[in-house]
């Protein structure tokens, strides 16, 4: 390639121009949320805009026409192009047509080109590739040298697109090409071009290269590598990369993983359960870069304990080796039940299809509340558990005394066949959220919470300080966790009630994503004041 020298003078222009922002279509919220952050850019600046009837239209497929404004806008603001007309090179777009001006100048500069017959078809639809090679060459790169003509011109398209990482967020193919994704397309070619031709195909074996990744929950160790239980357990990565990740696991049940790409959600993938090691792909697509890169058991621990062991995390494009990020200078422990591993809060909304699990750790406020303090975790958390239970669940396993439950739970045991964990590291803080499903006398249960405190300050020290939080799905024990967190010295924390946008089969149902939030905010803001 050459000239990406004017990717600097296209940012120029785009600065200087003024558009429709796409919040202002009147079908802005069919916009996909995929492609609003390129959308916006290219219509804030004017590259493209909407029809006169207020709509963007942006799943309609991309014209001829509007490839030809979209180029000269980026390239040219639309300043310099009034003398040249495309009817000087087509017979099919008179002086009278919208992007007479705009066709014209791209003929003039060779940007494009007509169909044959001394014709444009400048209402003809576009596809990935075409537009594609369009901006490439718009962009300086040269359409013999690069084999953008003749034989096999799409597939080197799609090379070179990849190759300087301008197919970011897209798969760019022969099939036509929509508006927004056109306005992707475009918008990656106002970013600074990044060659990833050297980039290589990495494998982390989780078993091998402990220096490579760091684990966040506790995890059994394995001969094949480490193995997660609970609710946003798993493995962070830092890399230089650009591409596709991928994840070779076995487990004993279907669960959720999320991807994570610089703390956002990337990718959710339903993995299903499997006896012998299978790869699926988290995520395609990465733009080149420093990321960070999350791998998270993103669903409740069944009844059964059930595991998803991860064997290797293979990147497609890494410039250099992958490293275990630093570790962070808080470090959080959340002990709770259904509630804190996310039960629920992803019934609705934008990750619905996480629907038949019914919750989505990742969105529950003892994950968002590490991500706003900045500081590591682990979560120790299931559905159905309490300080106290005088019911059995449908199944009849669930235990009914304080010590049956941990030995059934399991947090500390490490000396347990099934589960060995790490306690090098122990934790600032201990924020317990249980006491949802007792229904018991206060008496026994300020017994059971004061012998569960108990468990916890032996393994981390009496002095550990301690979190209480309580009333995001009930109320019903409030009093009785406030005198608890009163009689164990423990901080105490009412947070906001809210059980809407959530699981609610079972009333008064669990907190929706929304209110999940409200109580990490909540619960970070008094974190901060006392470690």
């Amino acid at each position: 390639m050459r000239n990406w020298k004017r990717i600097v003078a296209a940012l120029l222009v785009l600065l200087s121009l003024t558009g429709m922002a796409s919040g202002a279509f009147k079908d802005a919220t069919r916009i996909s949320d995929t492609y609003l952050e390129a959308v916006t850019a290219m219509s804030d600046k004017g590259v493209i805009g909407g029809f006169p009837n207020g709509f963007f239209m942006p799943k309609e497929t991309l014209t001829r026409a509007q490839a030809a404004k979209i180029i000269c806008t980026m390239l040219d603001g639309g300043d310099n192009m009034d003398a040249v007309t495309a009817s000087k090179y087509f017979t099919d777009v008179p002086s009278s047509h919208w992007a007479v001006t705009y066709v014209g100048w791209c003929a003039a500069k060779n940007v494009i080109g007509g169909v044959g017959g001394g014709k444009f078809d400048p209402d003809g639809q576009l596809t990935g590739d075409a537009f594609g090679k369009m901006l490439l060459v718009a962009y300086g790169a040269d359409p013999a040298a690069e084999g953008l003509t003749g034989p096999g011109w799409d597939e080197n398209t799609r090379k070179l697109l990849a190759r300087y990482d301008r197919d970011y967020n897209l798969t760019v193919s022969g099939d036509p090409i929509s508006r927004q994704e056109a306005c992707q397309l475009a918008y990656n070619f106002t970013l600074p071009a990044v060659d990833t031709g050297s980039y290589a195909d990495v494998t982390v074996s989780l078993k091998d290269e402990p220096s490579s990744y760091k684990v966040y929950g506790r995890t059994t160790s394995s001969s094949v590598g480490p193995s997660f239980y609970w609710p946003a357990s798993g493995v962070e990565f830092t890399a230089e990369l650009a591409g596709e990740i991928r994840l070779t696991y076995v487990g004993d049940e279907a669960a959720s993983v999320a991807l994570l790409v610089d703390g956002q959600d990337w990718n959710r993938v339903q993995i299903p359960a499997a006896s012998s090691f299978k790869t699926v792909t988290l995520g395609e697509n990465i733009r080149a870069g420093v990321h960070n890169i999350r791998i998270l058991k993103d669903s409740d621990l069944s009844v059964a304990g059930a595991a998803v062991t991860m064997q290797s995390v293979a990147f497609r494009g890494v410039k250099a080796s992958v490293k275990a990020p630093e570790a962070k200078k808080l470090f959080v422990e959340f002990i709770g039940d259904s509630i804190t591993s996310g039960k629920g809060c992803m019934t609705t909304g934008k990750y619905g299809g996480n629907a038949d699990l019914g919750h989505s750790a990742t969105h529950a406020y003892a994950y968002l509340a590490a991500q706003e303090l900045d500081a590591d975790w682990q979560v120790t958390s299931r559905g159905g558990i309490a300080y106290v239970r005088t019911k059995e669940n449908g199944n009849g396993s669930m235990p009914k005394t304080m010590a049956q439950i941990y030995d059934y739970v399991n947090p500390f045991a490490e000396d347990d066949a099934r589960v060995t964990y790490d306690f090098a590291r122990k934790p600032d803080v201990v924020v317990i959220a249980l006491g949802t499903n007792d229904v018991c006398p206060s008496e026994e249960f300020l017994t059971a919470g004061k012998a569960f405190v108990k468990q916890v300050q032996e393994k981390y020290g009496s002095t550990v300080k301690l979190v209480m939080i309580c009333n995001m799905m009930s109320s019903v024990r409030n009093a009785d966790i406030e005198k608890l967190a009163k009689e164990v010295g423990a901080s105490f924390l009412k947070t906001t009630q809210d059980n809407s946008g959530g699981y609610s089969s079972a009333p008064p149902g669990h907190p929706g994503a929304k209110a999940q939030a409200k109580v990490a905010k909540e619960l970070a803001n008094l974190l901060k004041t006392i470690v």
